[in-house]
């Protein structure tokens, strides 16, 4: 071919060199360089890199069996014709083991020079040409191969189930050189395909766009688990589903365990350039990293949602714990301040009662008139009011186990409020009863429960001195009978909210309170097996929840806990 070097390695003889130049070479389009002994044409192989050498197998200086053997040490794949005389065949021989490609006999025609010189570059171009092919092929390769890296470090780098399927479909296209592609996933509750991801699709069948297993290709890639490798002729198309075909397809299960759980698929709606099996293993490797990501999400949102349950679970046990505690701290407190109040009371009652005797003895021997009524009548008032907080104290204390009968709290509400009626009136209170008129009976102790009915109420109407209203509101709610006091009064204070049921706490003037009703009340609703909360707002009303459980029935009469 003309154009192509070749170094001609001959000894000085004119003729000889006109010969190979002016005869062979140059006519014939062949551009050259001489060397006149073998040191010289080895240094100008290595230099120019010629397409092809012709040495005389006896060169000055370095021989041609010598530059053969140096050229293959030097890993220098250039292709030699080796010129010999007659009887100098073993010689050739010896050269062809060495790498030489041909060899001319001397003295030799010009034809016969040319065909060898012919033969021996077909043969280069013919394995440059392959080893074009084999490179073209292997960058295709490592193309792939990077893609399916990116596609790889994605799957384990991105939590974004979206963008992850959505660059698959992508790396589907371009691998396969496909002019659409999609992922479609099984709908486990109709058993119909619906499109997941997809690329050039275009919007008019992308929106909605669901397939029947039964009646399509990507179903019948679900029903077997197989690939489905397909491409027309001519005018002839494949159906994906009604009023979409194509010229050729590959569908590709992706699959989780032994279960198909959707479809890869790239199409040639336009061009007839059919798929070829590497397209079924590069879409079956995506296929595989969709699969990983798909059942990597799912492993995700379960962690998460375990994760939530599991905080939500720990939450409401800490509550339980912690509800649990200041029970306890409150029956510690309670048990400790009753000890306390018992021993204090005893000492108290006894002196208390003969100041009380002497005042009113003395009351009755005295005339109306007499000046000394009127602080004796006040040492008996105070006395009597002494002798109230001392019982107080005393039944805070004592803890007495409450006499259970079967009641109505309906009907024991009532009396309560009949009981308390004429001080609510006296400060313009209105009372709102919201009973249910189906309430059960329970076992309980009236004359406790009435207590504990008439210190909420009279508490009520002590917050509302300018008037108000006081809801009261009867239910059941699963295994508890509910009573519910609701006042329009000033509320209490967040910080006072915790402390309320603490025995001698209180928010009333010197004198207006003892701080021990809401405790006394606290301990009686416990013996009942129940519960007592509160809820307040400033400025709005506070609201007592008195909880009794429902499980007692008349056999049990006596055994309130």
């Amino acid at each position: 071919m003309a154009g192509e070097k070749v170094l001609v390695i001959i000894d000085d003889k004119e003729d000889a060199v006109q010969l190979m130049t002016e005869s062979v070479l140059r006519p014939h389009g062949y551009s050259y360089i001489v060397a006149n002994n073998g040191e010289e044409g080895f240094r100008l192989a290595l230099e120019k890199e010629p397409d092809l050498i012709i040495t005389d197998l006896r060169t000055p200086k370095m021989s041609g069996l010598e530059i053969l053997e140096t050229l293959q040490a030097e890993g220098r794949d250039i292709p030699v014709i080796l010129m010999t005389l007659h009887g100098s065949e073993e010689t050739a021989v010896q050269a062809f083991r060495l790498g030489a490609k041909d060899y001319v006999i001397k003295p030799f025609k010009v034809e016969e020079m040319l065909e060898a010189i012919d033969r021996v570059l077909a043969e280069k171009r013919r394995m440059s040409k392959g080893m074009r092919d084999v490179d073209q092929q292997l960058a295709r390769r490592v193309k792939e191969l990077n893609i399916l890296y990116g596609v790889g470090k994605s799957v384990t780098s991105l939590l974004d189930l979206e963008k992850v399927l959505n660059r698959i479909v992508e790396a589907a296209v371009f691998v396969t050189g496909a002019e659409e592609g999609s992922l479609l996933l099984v709908d486990k509750d109709t058993r119909e395909l619906y499109l997941r991801a997809a690329r050039n699709l275009g919007e008019k069948f992308a929106r909605g766009f669901r397939l029947k297993v039964e009646h399509s290709i990507a179903g019948q890639v679900v029903k077997t688990g197989q690939p489905i490798l397909q491409s027309t002729q001519d005018e002839e198309t494949l159906k994906v589903k009604t009023g979409y075909l194509v010229k050729s397809l590959v569908n590709v299960p992706l699959k989780a365990k032994d279960e198909v759980i959707g479809v890869l698929a790239v199409n040639n709606k336009i061009s007839s350039m059919p798929f070829t099996d590497n397209d079924v293993h590069l879409l079956s490797a995506l296929a595989d990293y969709a699969t990983i990501a798909i059942v990597n999400a799912q492993l995700y949102e379960e962690t998460k949602r375990w994760s939530e349950e599991l905080e939500h679970k720990v939450e409401e046990r800490t509550r339980e714990l912690r509800a649990t505690q200041e029970q306890l701290l409150q029956s510690e407190k309670l048990a400790s301040i009753g000890q306390l109040a018992a021993g204090v009371a005893h000492e108290i009652n006894n002196p208390m009662g003969v100041i009380l005797g002497f005042a009113q003895g003395i009351l009755k021997t005295l005339p109306e008139d007499n000046p000394l009524r009127k602080p004796l009548t006040t040492m008996e008032k105070e006395s009597l009011r002494c002798k109230r907080i001392v019982q107080n104290l005393l039944d805070f204390a004592r803890h007495s186990e409450p006499t259970p009968h079967l009641i109505n709290i309906n009907e024991l509400i009532d009396t309560s409020c009949e009981l308390v009626e004429h001080q609510i009136s006296l400060q313009n209170v209105k009372l709102v009863k919201a009973y249910d008129p189906a309430l059960p009976s329970i076992m309980a102790d009236p004359s406790q429960l009435q207590q504990v009915f008439i210190n909420i109420m009279l508490n009520a109407y002590q917050a509302m001195p300018d008037g108000g209203t006081l809801h009261i509101t009867t239910r059941t709610v699963g295994s508890e009978l509910q009573v519910i006091f609701t006042d329009t009064g000033p509320g209490i204070p967040p910080e006072n909210v915790q402390n309320i049921f603490d025995p001698f706490f209180t928010t009333k003037e010197v004198g207006e309170g003892t701080g021990l009703g809401l405790s006394v009340s606290y301990g009686i609703v416990k013996a009942h097996g129940g519960d007592i909360e509160v809820e307040s707002q400033v400025g709005k009303g506070t609201t007592f929840a008195i909880k009794l459980p429902l499980d007692k029935s008349e056999g049990d009469e006596g055994k309130i806990d």
